[in-house]
């Protein structure tokens, strides 16, 4: 039988007092070197995206997509207080998705649209959704590694910057919630 979070409270609890002080600390740092404008506001004022970029940026769209599915389907068989991170993520999953289908739009391509199904395997315990949803989410900071470089320079680059951001955000907590080091390493890489 698979461990479950719920089976030791005091270790849940050491679990989500550090991964949320870490998640807090990272957002009050993110909060202040982004301004007080959303994501969203800037992307549709100011970011010059090229078609050059529209294959990358539906790349990345795509495994958003993914994410989303996993949580929307992996939520029902989270426990408290999985639960309302994993709603909180999926709430931002969805602005990333958004604002990255406006940065598609924005250099006149067509951004992809959700697939009619994901490979979501079949996790059936909370600890399993845990470790699909960080495994998903991984995946999406390789890939906005990989495509960073090869974007617009400037605000655009800023901004794709700022969904990678929040994404190692979601990984860190996810790794805690899992019993992992929430930050295994000093540099992100998706791993």
């Amino acid at each position: 039988m698979t461990p479950s979070l719920q089976d030791d409270p005091h270790s849940r609890r050491t679990l989500l007092a550090a991964g949320g002080g870490a998640a807090a600390a990272t957002v009050g740092l993110l909060a202040a070197c982004s301004g007080s404008k959303p994501l969203r506001v800037k992307v549709r004022t100011g970011v010059k995206v090229q078609r050059g970029d529209v294959s990358a940026l539906n790349r990345v769209l795509d495994l958003e997509q993914h994410t989303i599915a996993a949580y929307t389907a992996g939520i029902p068989l989270l426990r408290k207080p999985a639960t309302k991170a994993a709603q909180q993520f999926l709430a931002q999953e969805l602005a990333h998705a958004q604002a990255l289908s406006d940065l598609v739009r924005k250099a006149g391509g067509k951004p992809d649209k959700p697939r009619a199904s994901y490979d979501l395997g079949n996790p059936s315990t909370d600890v399993e959704v845990l470790a699909l949803l960080r495994d998903l989410e991984g995946r999406q900071l390789a890939a906005y590694l990989q495509v960073l470089p090869s974007l617009s320079p400037g605000k655009l680059r800023s901004a794709v910057a700022a969904i990678f951001a929040n994404d190692a955000q979601h990984l860190a907590v996810l790794r805690a919630q899992l019993g992992q080091t929430a930050v295994p390493a000093a540099f992100v890489t998706g791993g």
